[in-house]
């Protein structure tokens, strides 16, 4: 749950940033921190027990070749890399880091690249075929699925490392208006089966600091996996819910009004009427009139596993247990 105000500084300084203070968000724009505090209720994720057919996933991202200082990575059935698990994406960078993820003892290890690894770009390279061959214990997706099965239960996962475009990255596409950018995950075809949506990038507006996706939102909006895991925003780190409700919709249109910078910090153009429906949403959940938490939507995870201006913090991964039952599916975060 992210949007920021100022788009004055570079991403790289955006991918670096530490979170802003309560009050510099309230500074930035008072109709936002409002709306997201609203909003926080609405989408902060529940904790349902979990249960001896729980699914643990290990999630991490960006470690940028510090795996071998991050903390020890958890038990859990499947451990998934959303990306840039490398600086630049060199043979030797990648060798180590993919040697690192095949040694642990999870049972499904699952990657994608992101824009820092070069060389899983240059599908004519010998060394990209190479390395895929060495370690074909793991499971690599590039704008592809996969089904794992997991002591008798069928888990549908698709990745894709493709992100807004900045700088001589890999795996980019045009930075454009979201009317634009649809066909881009359009094409993509993600099945509406899918249970774990694997990005590098996030969507617009959420674990985002503002720079996200807004095509990637859309997609979001239509296919609903039970989780959606990212990184690529350092200073994003964190996990909310997506209830696809109209109270989630009014918390996106007040972000995007302060993106554009309608009127003075956003309190102009109807962006206070959207407000005050969130805060009204979160009333009605306080209240508990709302549904049960435990009701379909997506769990978003940004699992950046580095922060700092120096990529100094080592964040280690983020544990989700996942239920998949016959009639329903829970998600737990913790």
């Amino acid at each position: 749950m992210d949007c920021v105000t100022s788009f004055n500084m570079s991403l790289d300084a955006l991918l670096h940033r530490r979170p802003p203070t309560p009050w510099e968000k309230f500074a930035a724009s008072p109709l936002l921190f409002i709306s997201k505090l609203a909003y926080s209720s609405i989408s902060t994720p529940s904790h349902v027990s979990s249960s001896p057919t729980s699914l643990r996933l290990v999630l991490i991202s960006d470690t940028h070749s510090t795996h071998s200082s991050q903390p020890a990575l958890p038990d859990g059935d499947i451990l998934i890399h959303s990306g840039d698990l490398t600086h630049s994406g060199t043979y030797a960078e990648l060798s180590s880091a993919l040697s690192w993820l095949a040694s642990q003892p999870h049972t499904h290890k699952v990657f994608i690249a992101g824009n820092h690894d070069a060389l899983l770009a240059d599908h004519d390279s010998l060394d990209r075929k190479e390395l895929l061959g060495l370690y074909s214990g793991l499971t690599y997706l590039e704008d592809e699925a996969t089904v794992l099965t997991v002591r008798g239960r069928s888990v549908h996962l698709y990745g894709s490392p493709r992100t807004p475009k900045h700088g001589s990255g890999v795996f980019q596409y045009p930075r454009a208006p979201s009317s634009i950018l649809d066909d881009v995950w359009q094409e993509r075809d993600i099945p509406p089966t899918t249970d774990i949506l694997i990005t590098h990038g996030p969507p617009l507006h959420h674990l985002d600091l503002g720079v996200g996706c807004p095509a990637l939102l859309s997609t979001l909006w239509h296919i609903q996996p039970r989780l959606h895991v990212f990184g690529h925003i350092h200073g994003a780190r964190g996990i909310e819910f997506l209830p696809f409700t109209r109270a989630q919709a009014a918390y996106e249109r007040v972000c995007a009004c302060v993106r554009a910078r309608t009127g003075v910090k956003g309190l102009e153009g109807g962006g206070w009427i959207d407000a005050i429906s969130v805060v009204w949403a979160a009333v009605f959940t306080a209240c508990g009139w709302g549904r049960s938490r435990t009701r379909e939507g997506t769990l978003l995870v940004n699992a950046a596993a580095v922060e700092g201006l120096r990529d100094d913090i080592l964040r280690g991964a983020v544990v989700v247990d996942l239920q998949l039952n016959a009639i329903d599916r829970e998600l737990e975060a913790r």
